[in-house]
């Protein structure tokens, strides 16, 4: 277990609280919501919102952004906890296992969401005493890409002028924090094919032109994008996830429809890769006379730490916790669209460990049946949101002092 005894009074302040976080994050995970559906998720942020006497504005149907201004005239942070869940079937044993068939928060939402409101708690009772506004967004839609978009578009977020937001990752142990300056996250491009080719029976393949044949060429051939055009040090990504064609076992498929998608860490990559997608899903499917239409756009932003914030957050895992807490985990080919958010103002994501530094068992990757967090990882997540705000205005403001 991480050792709780030498920490310092935000980390404390958020430990004496952990019960009640933890109690949320249970609440939050056993309603886990689709992206866009957030409705019992956003309705239980807004009742504990209330409680603290913080104020809120909705953004669409289930984003929210509260706002608690500080005794100070100075600069506005953003903290950030996407809302959404996965549509995956739980398989964890526990007394607060998901009550919603097929979905869960197989991707720590629940965790974020929790540990926000806490640090949210922490913030409001000593607002007087703030260098600035604090902005808590509650994001819909992260996992399709979609809400950190209407955020922005909202305008409740365009005085911020630094965005900070973090991210559960069971890769490392409870207590220990990854931070990195410059990219940590790749970019993706969403892939969409659809091949028209002409029925036939399926004892006379030569009547009919084979869609499902073409699509898994297709499938083959865009691997070699990746190995034949690509530089073999910089990582690239395409992964064809959806494949649905036929109706009948004995019937040629005169339709097929693949989705999938790219991952690049460089703008120039995400060019070079999406001409090359179009050019061999078009010829691969003119080889086997097929009609083919093909998308391969834009989804999210490469994300990118500010370098100038990562060394607030820096400053922040420091004071709450050590110096040796500090990892940096390499570039990862998933997406977050936080990114989006660097787009109004510099933004800074951290990984925060929660894998249970005593266990002798490995942790289950994110998006799985049976991912589950360390609950002494919340208060971490809580304080690091704390403390990220005191040394954002520590630092921006002249004269600021921490809190």
């Amino acid at each position: 277990m991480f050792d709780k005894g030498s920490v310092n009074e935000v980390l404390k302040n958020a430990y004496s609280l952990n019960g009640d976080t933890i109690e949320l994050r249970r609440w939050f995970h056993q309603h886990p919501e689709s992206s866009l559906k957030e409705y019992s998720t956003s309705k239980k942020i807004k009742e504990e919102l209330k409680k603290l006497g913080i104020e809120y504005n909705s953004v669409g149907e289930t984003g929210i952004v509260g706002v608690i201004k500080g005794g100070g005239n100075g600069f506005v942070i953003g903290l950030r906890a996407d809302i959404d869940a996965l549509e995956i079937q739980e398989q964890n044993q526990v007394n607060y296992k998901s009550l919603n068939e097929g979905l869960m928060h197989a991707c720590g939402h629940d965790g974020h969401i929790s540990s926000l409101i806490t640090a949210a708690r922490i913030l409001q009772n000593e607002k007087e005493h703030l260098l600035g506004t604090v902005k808590l967004i509650f994001q819909s839609a992260e996992e399709i890409g979609y809400g950190a978009d209407l955020i922005i578009k909202s305008g409740l977020v365009s005085d911020v002028k630094a965005f900070f937001g973090l991210h559960v990752t069971p890769r490392i142990k409870t207590g220990q924090v990854s931070l990195v300056s410059g990219i940590i996250m790749a970019g993706a491009n969403n892939l969409k094919i659809e091949l028209n080719g002409k029925s036939g029976h399926g004892a006379q393949p030569n009547q009919g032109i084979d869609a499902i044949f073409a699509g898994s060429a297709i499938i083959q051939s865009l691997q070699q994008i990746v190995s034949r055009e690509c530089d073999p040090v910089e990582p690239i990504v395409i992964t064809v996830g959806t494949f649905n064609a036929g109706t009948r076992a004995n019937i040629i498929a005169n339709k097929a429809f693949l989705n999938g998608t790219v991952r690049v860490v460089t703008e120039e990559s995400r060019k070079n890769v999406s001409k090359a997608v179009k050019r061999v899903v078009k010829d691969i499917a003119a080889a086997f006379r097929i009609k083919a239409k093909v998308e391969c756009e834009y989804a999210t932003p490469i994300v990118i730490n500010d370098t100038s914030l990562y060394h607030v957050a820096v400053s922040a895992t420091k004071e709450i916790l050590s110096e040796e807490a500090i990892v940096h985990l390499p570039v990862e080919m998933v997406t977050d669209d936080f990114a989006v958010f660097s787009t109004v103002a510099p933004a800074f994501y951290a990984k925060v460990g929660v894998a249970a530094a005593g266990s002798e068992k490995p942790a289950y990757p994110l998006h799985h049946e049976n991912f589950n967090l360390d609950e002494n990882s919340l208060a971490i997540c809580s304080a690091l949101f704390v403390e990220f705000t005191h040394q954002y205005f520590s630092s921006s403001i002249p004269g600021g002092t921490t809190i």
